[in-house]
């Protein structure tokens, strides 16, 4: 065993922060281990290969830290509001608006079901305006849930934004209203959506069955891009990766991005974590990193583990990716490479500025550098921690935050974090409190 580092992680049973260790075992596999006085020891394996881990922590950007925070009230991860202990700013704003869904997923960080009550549009107002008070409205929002589209009055939400001044509004859907309803996404699009962010796991059915209760859903999501295909809206696809389940078509989802490039903008692949609703078969947890090893194995020789670099606006160990260009010179037959085998480390982060959008950072350098981008291809791992895998270091560090009416902003991996016994930390927006979870100081 082999001592990497120290920091912070929790107890899954009772939530108590507790002092961790990180280490490499004999076969360099890293683990945190800590020990809970009520509830013992744990180990909890965080990331296959120990060289490849120090690596990216290596190349950690310099820290901007938010601007407008609360005062710090309770030990990670209770308190967030932003609290003052944090340090990164958040560079990707979520605003939930609704908790429901017209699916019932076995995998879902929100534990999404129908009947539950909607912010109203008054409490979706306060909520862009913590985004504008948190990151001006340069930043990018997400509007997610639950499915946005339950809701009738998504095209007022995004005509809000627009007229607030954001100019990036992406809505996180399933894509099933998206595909059924002709005119639909022109209403959006009308009112000022600027970008879809599918849910995509796979490219069979079995995959479907197991991440969303149904095994038809494939030709529904194929239907959604070609919607996006004829409205001219960009489109993300992003992908619940799941081992044993689809952690074997990482290589098959990147060709097929690559070559709908026209209008998949980015594949963004994001290992399942446990908070809130997980009821999926698999064979062990995954971290980014296997996801990193399985897609440069998957890739045809496209990209290796080192193409994949940190992205600067949170930890290298939470949010990574690169950019593939198209060129008729790319010595890979897809016609594609990876921008990071044409800059140097020291390149990039002279060309980084920590004002680029989440997942935008390859887009602003390469466009500065006069290179074509709007037929490339972004590929973003995002490596969400829940109560077994949660390093409060990293938490301290995200940039992906969830806003509620009252004027906070709260890290997503705090806000979904459920207990072992599937308790929420921070209720849908802020409107009631966990009892006996939060009061530990």
């Amino acid at each position: 065993m082999k001592e990497l580092h120290t920091t912070g992680a929790l107890c899954p049973t009772c939530l108590r922060e507790l002092p961790a260790t990180v280490y490499a075992d004999d076969e360099g596999v890293v683990w945190m281990t800590r020990t809970c006085p009520e509830h013992g020891k744990l180990d909890t394996r965080m990331w296959p290969d120990a060289e490849h881990y120090q690596w990216l922590r290596s190349e950690a950007f310099p820290k901007t830290k938010p601007q407008n925070t609360t005062p710090i009230m309770a030990r990670c991860p209770f308190g967030c509001g932003t609290c003052g202990r944090h340090e990164r700013r958040g560079t990707l704003l979520e605003i939930e608006v609704t908790r429901n869904c017209n699916l019932h997923c076995p995998v879902c960080f929100a534990s999404s079901k129908t009947g539950e009550d909607d912010p109203t549009l008054e409490e979706i107002s306060a909520m862009y305006d913590v985004i504008a008070d948190a990151v001006g409205t340069d930043g990018a929002v997400q509007l997610t849930g639950g499915e946005p589209t339950c809701r009738k009055d998504l095209v007022d939400i995004i005509y809000m934004g627009r007229q607030k001044g954001f100019w990036g509004i992406e809505v996180n859907t399933n894509g099933l209203v998206i595909a059924a309803r002709d005119g639909y996404l022109e209403d959006l699009v009308a009112a000022g959506l600027t970008g879809v962010y599918l849910s995509f796991d796979g490219l069979t059915g079995e995959v479907y069955e197991g991440t969303s209760g149904r095994a038809n859903l494939l030709d529904v999501k194929l239907r959604a891009i070609e919607r996006c295909r004829e409205v001219g809206i960009q489109v993300v696809l992003s992908v619940a990766v799941v081992a044993g389940l689809n952690d074997n078509q990482l290589g098959d989802l990147l060709r097929f991005a690559l070559e709908n490039s026209d209008v998949v903008a980015g594949l963004a692949l994001q290992p399942a974590f446990t908070s809130g609703r997980f009821e999926a078969e698999r064979a062990l947890p995954m971290s980014a990193g296997d996801v990193i090893f399985g897609l440069a194995e998957q890739s045809d020789g496209l990209l290796d583990v080192r193409d994949i670099w940190p992205l600067g606006c949170s930890s290298p160990l939470c949010d990574t990716g690169v950019f593939l260009v198209k060129s008729d010179d790319a010595d890979h037959p897809s016609g594609f490479y990876p921008a990071t085998r044409r800059m140097t480390m020291e390149e990039y982060a002279a060309g980084y500025s920590p004002d680029s959008p989440q997942g935008s950072v390859f887009l602003d350098i390469l466009y500065k550098k006069g290179v074509e981008v709007k037929t490339g291809l972004s590929v973003i791992i995002m490596n969400y921690m829940d109560a077994v895998s949660m390093d409060t270091q990293r938490l301290r560090e995200c940039s992906m935050m969830v806003t509620v009416p009252d004027g906070r902003a709260i890290p997503f991996c705090s806000y979904h974090l459920t207990d072992a016994a599937g308790k929420r930390v921070y209720p849908p927006w802020g409107k009631e409190e966990l009892r006996g979870v939060g009061d530990r100081v």
